[in-house]
């Protein structure tokens, strides 16, 4: 092959990747710079400090350090969790049967387009990791024709996005305990030899993630799912009825504890910084969380609770929460400045620092978002209805979707019933409905491989 085939080759495999790298990044593109959240100050200074925060693991603090060059840009931090994501995406929609690239580049570029996917993949927050996650749980679960070196790939990749965040520790045991039954109910062509190889892989990469995590779990056990009580008002109900006989800390402060998860743990005035150490906090949470579990009433409201809060989670997904200015004075701008010196001008001119440029056309963008979540149910359903028996010689569509939509609602249930009800954490998979509708839409008129591939 001469050189000009060889460069025309290479150019053919890259294109699809470079169209979709771009529309995963064209939110922070718009933007004129990565959109940062409040979060983002506290992993900059744990990547850059070395230190684990109160609430968070070091991984993507890490993470933002070497993808950003040790200060570099963060662009290219961006880029990296973006390729991240299309990576496993695209391998995914491989390992059902879509071979041609450009295809799959179309898949995943207009689903991105269309949603909120963007500002996911744009953002300097670990949310872009926990679609990552799920689609990487699939494929070293369910996925037949991963080459050993793909394996170990994806195995290094869970590892890695597992780490980011303590709550991928309760929606990976979920996401296991739902792929099981998934497994055993199901005669999909997916059940490989290996299976129970491959589940006890992923749980022995947990459980180093989780080891890995230790240390932030020491310091921040069971304060979210207090402040999930006290939004819910379980925490003052429980406080009311035990004062009298447990004499805790925190029950001279009953009415100063607000009905808010978001204000419970970050408020300026949160009670929490009445305990005199963390170690006080943690024992008497501890306690209390223990205790409304071995009650009866207390368990019914905590169901309740948690059923409330997830339906409500699966209407909430619109872009642009938290995503405040932050101008010279605040925390961020300071640490940009610091660690990231070379862009602190791109960071101060950014569409981001001007309020209404920045949230003025999210309000259209979130109302077209809303549109195309209730358009792809509809596609998905009129397909599932009508159009399904056209489906049936591409057996390993069915047991991904159901994986992902699976998923989507654990995701969407675990984090408001365990901490808070927010609509940046049903932005992180709410992308997935439309992509499921396009992903279909091409399946019917594409023929796809029923068998998998010698690899």
């Amino acid at each position: 092959m001469t050189g000009v085939a060889l460069l025309r080759n290479w150019c053919a495999r890259i294109a699809p990747t470079v169209v979709v790298l771009i529309c995963l990044l064209s939110a922070a593109i718009w933007n004129g710079y990565p959109i940062v959240y409040s979060d983002t100050s506290s992993y900059l200074v744990s990547g850059f400090h070395l230190e684990t925060l109160i609430d968070r693991p070091i991984t993507y603090g890490l993470f933002i350090r070497v993808c950003s060059f040790n200060g570099w840009s963060l662009w290219s931090v961006v880029i990296a969790q973006s390729l991240l994501l299309g990576h496993v995406v695209g391998r995914a929609l491989l390992s059902i049967g879509f071979r041609n690239p450009w295809v799959r580049s179309g898949i995943i570029g207009t689903a991105a387009l269309l949603t909120g996917l963007p500002f996911v993949c744009g953002q300097l927050i670990t949310d872009v990791f926990t679609p990552t996650l799920l689609f990487t749980l699939y494929l070293l679960l369910f996925c037949q024709d991963l080459a050993r070196g793909e394996r170990v790939r994806f195995a290094a990749i869970f590892l890695l996005v597992f780490a980011m965040h303590m709550s991928h520790i309760a929606l990976t045991i979920l996401l296991l305990v739902v792929a099981f039954i998934q497994q055993w109910r199901s005669k999909n062509p997916f059940s490989a030899k290996h299976w129970w190889a491959n589940m006890g892989m992923v749980l022995a990469l947990a459980i180093v993630g989780t080891l890995a995590m230790g240390v932030a779990l020491a310091k921040s056990k069971n304060t979210f799912f207090a402040a999930s009580m006290a939004g819910s008002g379980i925490l003052q109900r429980y406080l009311q009825e035990h004062c009298a006989t447990e004499h805790y800390h925190l029950c001279a402060y009953i009415d100063q504890i607000p009905r808010s998860a978001d204000a419970f743990l970050w408020g300026d005035n949160t009670v929490l910084n009445t305990f005199s150490d963390r170690q006080e906090m943690n024992a008497e949470l501890g306690a209390i969380v223990r205790g409304s579990f071995r009650e009866p009433t207390f368990i019914g409201m905590h169901i309740t609770s948690a059923l409330s809060a997830s339906a409500e989670q699966l209407t909430r997904f619109a872009v642009g929460d938290g995503n405040g200015d932050f101008h010279q004075g605040t925390q961020l701008y300071e640490r940009v400045a610091l660690f990231i010196p070379s862009e602190i001008r791109a960071f101060n001119s950014s569409r981001q620092m001007q309020v209404e440029a920045f949230q003025g056309p999210l309000r259209t963008a979130n109302w077209f978002y809303n549109f195309m979540m209730l358009a792809g149910l509809l596609v998905v359903g009129v397909i599932r209805i009508f159009f399904w028996s056209r489906l049936r010689n591409k057996p390993y569509m069915g047991p991904f979707i159901l994986f992902l939509l699976i998923g989507f609602v654990v995701t969407a249930s675990s984090n408001a019933s365990l901490v808070m009800v927010a609509d940046r954490f049903g932005t992180k998979l709410a992308w997935i409905v439309p992509f499921i509708a396009l992903m279909l839409l091409v399946a019917l008129r594409t023929p796809l491989r029923t068998e998998p591939m010698d690899e």
